[in-house]
Order: structure tokens, then sequence, then C-alpha cells
């Protein structure tokens, strides 16, 4: 094909709605990232303990696949390839089931509940019952979830890629004919720093997922990095200059550069704020966190977007307006979510500590 008939190609599908990613459960986001496509490469980024992995389930696995599940975007099909280098299967299962079980059933069923994990938090008979009522939601992990655990390696990631891929077409030479080319498929990697070798290791790993990614057209990469927040990066916080930037990636730069979108979570109650962009971080505390787009090759970046977490059935909640809160306390708790609620209007008179560089988007 020439350049121009590629083009056009594209314009074409694009004129029949093929252009439309998956949702991620964030409009806002979406507006500017255009929702989870194939032949995409996703970087997901944050500091330890700020719930990058947990997002990346919800936002690159949840999300889409309870949209495509309820008859939307059939075309899409959406598996995914998951290299877990941190968490086991049935942990992942059970984070995805939590979510599952609270958006069909109301209840907050914990990680630690559907574990026991403690004297005072054995499941008990009524909790086991509607987790045995999520064997078909399992099932159908078990079917388009592929999960591998252990060391990665450049060549075992290759030889585990190479090995799946005829499952969902053909190579001819140098070129990949997919059975279906509306098909997305995700590429998990969780988290890059965990890759042996470090730097040149996760440089390799990051340039096979370029390839893959640009042979198939189907494939989509979703990597995990943790942030590196250096001395220099300390300085810069302590500044006032919160959000995220792509120098806090850490061990490489390798797979930014590779990104075509990059998110990055930060988390204003673990630098002990209390206020942030004019949210009451004192009250809210765990329950916010922000999401900037970084890097989007297809449109606008330096994005951020607020939103409600609630860790303990891992939901990310777009928040409204700080000047349209009028009481933080409803944004602790997860149960607003099962009300229909008509929202009141208040200004809560919060000082701003934040500086920034960014638009936020509300």
């Amino acid at each position: 094909m020439t350049g121009k008939s590629k083009f056009f190609d594209l314009v074409d599908r694009g004129r029949a709605g093929q252009n439309i990613g998956l949702t991620i459960g964030s409009p806002k986001l979406e507006m500017y990232m255009d929702g989870y496509l194939p032949g995409t490469s996703y970087l997901i980024g944050a500091e330890s303990g700020v719930g990058k992995t947990s997002y990346a389930l919800w936002a690159f696995i949840y999300q889409p696949l309870k949209e495509y599940l309820s008859g939307v975007k059939q075309e899409r099909d959406p598996y995914w390839i998951m290299f877990s280098l941190e968490m086991m299967q049935e942990q992942v299962y059970a984070k995805l089931v939590s979510m599952y079980i609270f958006d069909n059933f109301g209840i907050t069923l914990r990680f630690k509940d559907i574990f026991s994990r403690g004297k005072d938090c054995i499941l008990s008979d009524e909790h086991y019952e509607i987790i045995q009522q999520c064997e078909d939601f399992m099932d159908i992990l078990d079917k388009r979830l592929l999960f591998f655990e252990g060391t990665l390696t450049p060549k075992s990631f290759e030889d585990k890629i190479n090995e799946l891929m005829p499952k969902f077409g053909r190579f001819e030479g140098e070129s990949f004919i997919p059975n279906n080319p509306n098909q997305v498929i995700g590429l998990f990697i969780d988290h890059l720093s965990l890759i042996p070798g470090k730097k040149e290791a996760i440089d390799a790993i990051s340039r096979s997922t370029v390839t893959i990614r640009n042979t198939t057209g189907i494939v989509s990469p979703i990597l995990i990095a943790q942030f590196n927040r250096d001395n220099s990066n300390m300085e810069r916080i302590k500044g006032g200059l919160q959000e995220p930037t792509k120098n806090d990636f850490k061990d490489s730069g390798g797979p930014y550069e590779d990104s075509q979108v990059c998110l990055a979570l930060f988390s204003p109650h673990s630098h002990k704020l209390n206020t942030y962009r004019k949210y009451n971080i004192k009250v809210l505390e765990q329950c916010f966190i922000s999401i900037t787009l970084l890097k989007s090759r297809f449109g606008s970046s330096d994005i951020v977007v607020p939103f409600n977490f609630f860790g303990d059935i891992t939901h990310y909640i777009e928040m409204p307006k700080p000047d349209d809160i009028y009481d933080y306390e409803r944004y602790t708790n997860p149960n607003y979510l099962l009300e229909n609620n008509e929202e009141i209007i208040d200004k809560p008179n919060l000082e701003d500590n934040t500086k920034n560089d960014f638009n936020f988007i509300l």
C-alpha cells in the first residue's frame, strides 16, 4: 500500500466508527486520549503505594471488559497478555472481582476480606455465596486474561509473544495478518522496575513492545513504571511543583520515549498536603488521586483530572468541581456511588498551595 492509500484507509475506518476506543472509565481523559485503542502504547507511572497497578486494572482491563460484555464495540473482542512481576494471578483476580462485586451487588469486599487475611476478616457464608456468583466473570477472565508470572528477560518476552500471537493471526514474512483487524490485545508488564538487568533489559523489552505493536496493529502495550523521586525532583516538589513529570520515571527513559500515551498518578495526601487545587485533602486523604496525561502523540497533553479513589474496591471516579462539593465526607465512602442524588453547590474557602504548569480539567 502507498502512503496515500494507508492514509485514506485510516480516514475511512474512522468514518465507519472503527477508530473509537473502548472506555477507560473517564470521559474527561477519553476526550484527549480517545479511549483504549489497538496499536497504541500506554505507559502508567506513580510512586510506590499510590495505586498504579490498581489503576491499570481498573482502566485498561475492567472498564473495557465491562463495556464489551454489555454488547458495545463487539468488534474489539479484547484479550490481555499479562506479565505480572509483582502480583500473583489470584491477587489480580481478587482486585477485579472486588470491582465486579461492588458494581453488581453494592457490597464492599476488600482484598483481605476475600482471602480472610486476619482473624477479624474471615469471609462469611453470605459473602462466599456472592463470590461464587462471580464464577462466570472469572471464567471470562480465564479465557481473556493470559497470565504469566516469574522472571522476565528480553528473550523470554519475545519467545512468549511469538508463541501467543498465532492465536490472533498469522505471520507472513515480516508482516502479521490479524484474524480481526479491529481487535485489541492488551500487553501488560507490571512493573518495569522488577525486570532483571534494569536499564538495558527494560529498554530492550520496551523496544520489542513497539515492534510487536507496529507489526500487528492490534497489540497495545500497557507498561507500568515506578517513579524515581531523586533529590532534584524532591527539591522541585518542595518548591510546590508536585505534579509528576517525565523525569520522574525510574531506571530508564526508554519506555517514556516509546510510549504514545503516558499517564501519571499523584497522591497529595502522601505528600502531606492539606489542599490541592482547592480540594480539601485534609478530609479526603487517600480518597483523592490526580491523574496527569503527561504525553499524548494524538492530541493535547499536560492535562490533570481529579479522581475519587476507593482502594478497598479499586474504583476511580471523576471528582466534581471543588466549588460544587458541599460535603467532603460524602466522598470518603463509596456508598454514594449507589445513590441517585442531585448535587448541591457550595463554595468552600480553601487556600490552594499548589503550583503547576498543567491544564486542570473539571
